[in-house]
């Protein structure tokens, strides 16, 4: 699942940032501040620091400007935004609900127009006469910008190309599920080109060749997963957390022996993972794995404490939560979901359920 820190909200907009995305801001900041004492472009190492520490700043800022751009336009187009999450890779937007072909078109679109937009802006501000260091960071800014809203048109995804193409293509089909596997599958072949190329490169002794090998690896597999998730996200529309939950009339006590728990709970051979309460929390979960790496012997005197798995708020949901955002927001596919009303359980999501009944279309594109 994913945790994060919140940074605040912005138009009722929830902002969450993954420690990560300090890592891309301080690897930004050092090499833009390489590049200056390397070339012998500032005055001290003081201002090499300053203009490196302002530029992981602002390359952080403008992926967030990019996802904000795909949140304003989804909005003004009656969309509800939950929230923009920052990574180390960037960062995302969750929205809620299927959009319109041509909304999704729109929408798509605004992030990369943006990050193109901020790329001029930058390469604009490289001309002013600030000395040779500031002219060289920004234009790295502009680089860096530009190469985000070009790469994220890339056809395939998880890249907003991918969403690009998937709104034309239902547009035309009237068919979501197809043109999402459409794009997965463009995905995956531009992926492969790519990496391909990237060989070529390597093998003409370019120095950018193996980066455009891991690119292409990257998109060849993401675009497959990214796709499969996309198509759950469909087939999910209009459901929420309740519709495929287990009901359980209430969590395990934390402090309960793990036998009397079996005796209870009447879990024997096929139990199921459960919730687990401490205090009027829930705090954990317990099933087949936990118990199997206990010897039958010691489960009299352990307690079940001991043995769950521990789980933090984002393994928690609201059983009216719209499993769409669920699927698309989830990144640990092998971990169980406890449903909660009111703060009290009532259900929980075996990993197997997500996918279990979904029944998807199996026309053809054309």
């Amino acid at each position: 699942m994913n945790g994060g820190i919140r940074l605040g909200s912005v138009g009722g907009i929830e902002v969450v940032a993954d420690a990560s995305a300090s890592v891309l801001a301080l690897l930004f900041a050092a090499a833009v501040m390489v590049d200056l004492l390397t070339r012998d472009l500032v005055s001290s190492n003081e201002r090499a620091l300053a203009l490196g520490l302002f530029a992981g700043v602002a390359i952080v800022g403008s992926i967030f400007a990019h996802e904000a751009a795909h949140a304003i336009v989804a909005k003004l187009k009656g969309q509800r935004v939950l929230s923009i999450r920052m990574l180390i890779f960037g960062g995302y937007s969750v929205i809620e609900g299927e959009p319109e072909p041509m909304t999704e078109f729109q929408v798509a679109t605004a992030g990369p127009a943006t990050s193109i937009l901020l790329g001029f802006l930058f390469w604009i501000l490289q001309m002013a006469d600030l000395g040779s260091g500031f002219t060289a960071t920004m234009r790295a800014l502009a680089l860096a910008n530009l190469a985000i809203g070009l790469f994220n048109l890339f056809p395939g995804f998880p890249l907003d190309g991918g969403r690009v193409l998937r709104g034309l293509v239902a547009e035309r089909t009237g068919n979501r599920v197809v043109a999402t596997r459409l794009v997965a599958r463009v995905g995956r072949y531009t992926g492969w080109a790519i990496l391909i190329a990237g060989c070529g490169l390597v093998v003409l002794q370019e120095p950018f060749g193996l980066f455009w090998i891991i690119v292409g690896w990257f998109l060849a597999v993401t675009a497959v997963q990214t796709g499969r998730r996309e198509e759950l996200a469909v087939a999910y529309s209009g459901r929420t957390a309740r519709s495929v939950m287990r009901p359980v009339d209430k969590a395990v006590p934390g402090s309960m022996p793990v036998g009397s728990m079996i005796e209870t709970y009447l879990m024997g051979k096929d139990m199921h993972a459960e919730p687990v309460e401490i205090d009027g929390r829930v705090v954990g979960v317990i099933g087949h794995d936990e118990l199997d790496a206990t010897a039958p012997a010691r489960r009299v005197s352990t307690r079940v404490e001991r043995l769950m798995t521990r789980i933090g708020p984002d393994d928690v949901v609201e059983a009216d939560r719209p499993l769409q955002t669920i699927v698309m927001d989830r990144h640990d596919a092998g971990r169980p979901l406890v449903v909660v009303e009111d703060d009290t359980v009532i259900g929980i999501i075996d990993p197997s359920s997500l996918t279990s009944d979904v029944r998807l279309p199996t026309s053809d594109f054309g």
